[in-house]
């Protein structure tokens, strides 16, 4: 990569740059740990919207990496050049691949560390304030951190500036730069903010550019992205909050109670309640990790609803699903078999359980709880199956 030129005068200095850097430190990161989930969620299973995710956080991510070596680069040169004005001899150091073994002048100074609650700000996202670090995977905190302040509200002529970035970035090509501008901008701005910045985007900046923003903002936090889906909604950008509650179909399995809580918060309980509609056609695995989730978290009366809305599909799907399931939820789902399916429906369902003896001993208490006119006919469609009444 070529290092363009210094001007003596120019008004980008070290401090600047060093802020950018933090701020790409922290975005890199935060796209590192959702490319993680991701992976491991397509491991699990092959659904088409996961791999897309899993393709436009790696965008993201290479998009970020291509930043901070250009300004990494920016960075040495414009300290190499105040370095040369001054009369202190500095010896001489290798810096690596990127420059072919030549020789550059003594390390730079390592970026002083921003203060936790202070926001970071730099010219490339017109004053966007990034998010709190995240605590390293390997390395959990014994004390979970303080909650991060609410991001500051940013005025007309940032939101303008930060959309005119994006929308420059795009016609001169650097489309994959603009990308993670907007990436970026989708989680660290107010959900108020996103909302404008959307609007603009869509009256001006580059096509599919807003959807895009919308979309995005189901990579971060769960307040954010129903905060983001709330305001989108009574600003009537009905397409974008569209985009975005779609993109919450993909929402890590383990963040669900927090993103139904805060949908709850922001006034959203029915869009929860459709999420868990669409969530109990997830393959069984997944269907029962979101379950074992949500009770985890408190929340069984989701859990009970899930699998009640679960309780139609196939019945192998049904009994992989109750196997994979915690004990007190199989149970439930067997429940909602018994309850809602017919007799050969629930010798199907049968059938599959059979290699787990507590999961039909818990299926066979659950036919017990029917009427007398039901449970022989239940009990008669297991004995033409060849199945076990007793265990």
């Amino acid at each position: 990569m070529t290092v363009r030129e210094i001007d003596p005068g120019a008004a980008e200095d070290v401090q600047a740059l060093r802020s950018e850097l933090d701020e790409l430190l922290r975005a890199r990161r935060y796209a590192a740990q959702r490319e993680q989930r991701l992976a491991e969620g397509v491991s699990s299973g092959n659904d088409p919207e996961l791999h897309r995710q899993l393709a436009q956080i790696r965008s993201l991510r290479d998009g970020l990496a291509s930043r901070h070596l250009e300004l990494s680069e920016r960075l040495l040169a414009l300290e190499d050049h105040r370095r040369e004005q001054t009369a202190v001899p500095v010896p001489r150091r290798p810096t690596g691949a990127r420059f072919g073994g030549a020789y550059e002048a003594a390390p730079a100074p390592q970026p002083a560390p921003a203060a936790a609650a202070a926001p970071m700000r730099g010219a490339r996202f017109a004053g966007v304030a990034a998010p709190a670090a995240e605590p390293e995977p390997e390395a959990p905190q014994p004390v979970a951190p303080p909650r991060p302040k609410a991001p500051e509200p940013r005025s007309a002529a940032e939101l303008a500036a930060l959309a005119a970035r994006i929308t420059a970035l795009h016609r001169r090509g650097s489309a994959q730069e603009s990308a993670a501008v907007t990436a970026q901008a989708a989680v660290v701005l107010a959900p108020a903010d996103v909302a404008r910045l959307i609007a603009l985007l869509r009256a001006e900046g580059p096509a599919g550019a807003a959807g895009y923003l919308a979309r995005a903002v189901a990579h971060g936090a769960a307040g954010q992205a129903a905060g983001t889906l709330a305001e989108l909604r009574r600003a009537g950008l009905s397409e974008e909050a569209a985009a975005l509650f779609h993109a919450l179909w993909g929402y890590p399995a383990t963040e669900l109670p927090s993103l139904l809580a805060a949908l709850e918060q922001a006034g959203l309980s029915a869009d929860g309640l459709t999420l868990l509609w669409e969530w109990g056609s997830a393959p069984p695995a997944e269907l029962a990790a979101l379950a074992d989730h949500l009770r985890a978290a408190g929340r069984t009366e989701d859990a009970y609803r899930l699998l009640h809305q679960a309780a139609g599909r196939r019945t192998d799907e049904l009994a992989d699903t109750a196997i994979h399931l915690a004990p007190r939820l199989a149970e439930a789902l067997s429940y909602e078999v018994v309850r809602l399916r017919s007799p050969a429906d629930l010798a199907d369902y049968a059938a599959g359980l059979v290699v787990s003896p507590d999961r039909y001993r818990a299926l066979l208490a659950a036919v017990g709880t029917l009427d007398e006119s039901r449970t022989r006919a239940a009990l008669a469609a297991l004995r033409g199956a060849g199945l076990p009444l007793r265990t």
